[in-house]
């Protein structure tokens, strides 16, 4: 009885105080909590370093960050050479040798990185007298070998080459040119053309001209003692000679006066990549800096409008974001996301349209205020870590801050009202002035953007103007003709029909190791697959011509029924003569790439789309790109290659075969072909 009248109390008790909240109305915020962020020590070297260091003995660790803060430099018929500079340094200085200085940190277990515009080093407490030692060396007397040099500047070329084939890479290349324009460091990027132009000598002048002491800051954090860590810093640092900084006039950046689309077609495009902006100046220290931090979030941050719009809504994507970027120098205000190709006219309009609602529409008091306890529960959360009283400090110097910014960090951002909200928005979101970059599949995407009340201008993936892409199909090419035209390539239709099975050995070499893989396909539509890596079978799949299984680091697994349908609907050992029957193969377009003239193919499969691409002057295929689902749920284009064909008892084969791993190519290389090898049924038995 005691415990049932005590619960009949507390029920009361509820019910009353439930009465009297009034839920008509938002819970009024209190006070911004006091933070108590300490102050790190600090000194400077007569040659003008900056150093920050905090303590903290929790760990018996230490780390060194080493930031140049250097002007935007414009690297013009040389742009790349900051990039090689950073590549070179921490491979070996003039007094310690490369093999020696990088197992040395790896005998440390020790983390070094130096680049052009600064570096970072870690390790235990026990080791970090020497890391800083030799971050101190490898900074101070870089080795620039020719051979690192050639080797780097290979590396980068590489890198520029894959570069043209990624839709992302290329959207975000070009948006940074179209905003800032090509004379403007934030502006430039590195094409095959100026890497080229790049000699040693630049690399050395770069390094000389601008890693310079008297504009840097080394901020040092972990189980270290002030007095000893200024011995050591003077010891090490303090030969470091100052110079004259340079500083490149930055060119006058302006919005446009009326909203446009600039679109760059990419074949390969499975989705569109959008970003939607204009540019903006404002720096920390402004006083709207604040208030236009909180109205980025609503707009765009993590469960902002963009992202219950465009994913929750309406489902056109994974993700939809924005930024609003403060800089010293000009900065953009960018909306972008990543949307399949059927709506992608949808999306600008869905994006245009929330811009305008935040520049015209009070927003939520409710949703300020949810918006503010975010900001403020971050904030205390990241004070919690050492390195962001070292980093607060940097940023008060480096930005011309208050002193007492971050002490009065929570309650400006307390103090931003919803007509603050409204004003910063039409103040940097301007709604009638947007880029609308637009980097897609124009075949695609074009004719409903055209239906858009906007001017569409065309740029190639350079960001150089060009006029809009010819989609028109020449008289007499269909599916009938591209796939004859392969067919008569390779050896004609006689020649293969009389091919009943093929067997393929390739190699590849990944990370310093052998792989192979086996290949043998049979009629009807039987075939089997096997990487091997040094003596071991990595992975087995093999199909009957109904039935198949997958074979994994030794689980067997029955093969998906997506794939299985796609293998039984094709006509191994050559596909194409199945596809001149096939209705899910049609003719999709032309396409102009490297110069060369090419006819694609769609495949509507069972698992998806895939788009097939032939030379039209030599007929031969040269690559295929499919659509990979990943983990985050997003599409992305996989892309094989095939190229040096070579001939095999009067057949033609390519010889050099690329295939998807990861974010990168397997390269692999044809060992040996077999026409019609003696195979039978129990060659493609599958696993139980």
């Amino acid at each position: 009885m005691k415990k049932i009248i005590l619960s009949l109390i507390l029920s009361c008790s509820v019910l009353l105080l439930t009465a009297q909240i009034d839920r008509s109305k938002p819970p009024v915020s209190g006070p911004a909590p006091e933070i108590n962020l300490g102050k790190p020590k600090t000194f400077s070297l007569d040659n003008g370093l900056k150093v920050i260091v905090v303590e903290n003995s929790k760990l018996p660790r230490a780390f060194a960050n080493l930031e140049i803060d250097n002007y935007p430099d414009y690297e013009g018929d040389i742009m790349g050479v900051s990039s090689l500079v950073s590549s070179m340094m921490g491979n070996g200085t003039e007094n310690q040798s490369k093999e020696s200085y990088n197992e040395e940190v790896d005998y440390m277990g020790a983390t070094l990185f130096l680049s052009a515009s600064g570096g970072y080093v870690s390790s235990l407490k026990r080791y970090f007298p020497r890391v800083l030692e030799m971050m101190s060396d490898g900074l101070l007397n870089p080795l620039f070998t020719d051979e690192d040099f050639n080797k780097e500047k290979n590396i980068l070329l590489d890198g520029i080459k894959s570069i043209q084939k990624s839709v992302p890479d290329i959207a975000n290349q070009v948006s940074g040119k179209l905003f800032y324009g090509s004379n403007h460091p934030f502006g430039e990027f590195a094409n095959e053309e100026t890497v080229n132009n790049i000699s040693l000598k630049d690399v050395k002048k770069y390094y000389q001209t601008f890693a310079k002491p008297n504009n840097a800051y080394l901020t040092i954090v972990g189980d270290v003692k002030f007095d000893e860590i200024k011995s050591l810093v003077e010891l090490y640092f303090g030969k470091w000679k100052k110079g004259k900084l340079p500083k490149y006039q930055l060119p006058i950046v302006n919005n446009l006066s009326n909203s446009e689309i600039n679109f760059v077609n990419m074949s390969n495009a499975v989705q569109s990549e959008i970003a939607v902006g204009n540019v903006i100046n404002i720096s920390m220290s402004d006083p709207d800096y604040f208030a236009l931090r909180l109205a980025n979030q609503i707009l765009g941050g993590q469960g902002g409008r963009l992202y219950e719009n465009l994913r929750e809504d309406k489902g056109f994507t994974y993700g939809a974001y924005s930024s609003a970027s403060t800089s010293r120098y000009v900065s953009t205000f960018t909306a972008s996301t990543s949307v399949r190709n059927e709506v992608t006219d949808s999306a600008v309009t869905e994006i245009i349209n929330e811009i305008t609602s935040i520049n015209l529409e009070d927003v939520s008091e409710s949703k300020l205020e949810s918006v503010k306890q975010k900001f403020v529960g971050n904030f205390i959360m990241s004070t919690e870590q050492p390195s962001t009283i070292a980093n607060f400090a940097t940023n008060i110097d480096k930005f011309n801050l208050p002193d007492n910014f971050y002490e009065t960090y929570l309650e400006n951002f307390q103090n931003v009202s919803i007509a603050d909200i409204k004003r910063v928005s039409k103040k940097y979101f301007k709604k009638d002035n947007l880029r609308i970059i637009v980097v897609g599949k124009g075949q695609d995407v074009l004719a409903r953007l055209e239906n858009l009340p906007f001017e569409i201008k065309y740029f190639d993936k350079n960001g150089n103007s060009t006029t809009k892409p010819d989609f028109s199909t020449p008289t007499g090419i269909t599916k009938e003709s591209v796939l004859n035209s392969y067919i008569d390539a390779i050896g004609g239709l006689d020649k293969i029909k009389d091919v009943n099975a093929l067997s393929f050995l390739y190699e590849a070499e990944v990370q310093g190791m052998k792989l192979q893989m086996v290949n043998i396909q049979s009629k009807p539509n039987k075939s089997l697959v096997m990487m091997m890596m040094m003596g071991n079978t990595m992975m087995k799949m093999v199909f009957d011509g109904e039935n198949g299984s997958i074979t994994q680091q030794g689980m067997n697994s029955p093969m998906p029924d997506e794939l299985a349908q796609e293998l039984k609907s094709q006509s191994q050992p050559f596909v194409e003569i199945g596809w001149l029957e096939n209705d899910n193969v049609t003719f999709s377009s032309v396409e102009e790439e490297d110069g060369k003239t090419l006819y694609v193919l769609k495949d509507a499969t069972v698992s998806g789309e895939s788009f097939h691409y032939y030379d039209a002057q030599t007929g031969l295929k040269v690559k295929t790109v499919d659509s990979a689902e990943m983990p985050d749920g997003s599409t992305v284009p996989q892309t094989s290659y095939f190229d040096d064909y070579r001939e095999v008892d009067g057949i033609l084969f390519p010889y050099s075969f690329s295939m998807p791993l990861g974010p990168q190519n397997l390269e692999m290389s044809v060992v040996n072909i077999t026409i019609n090898p003696q195979v039978s049924d129990s060659d493609f038995t599958i696993e139980k």
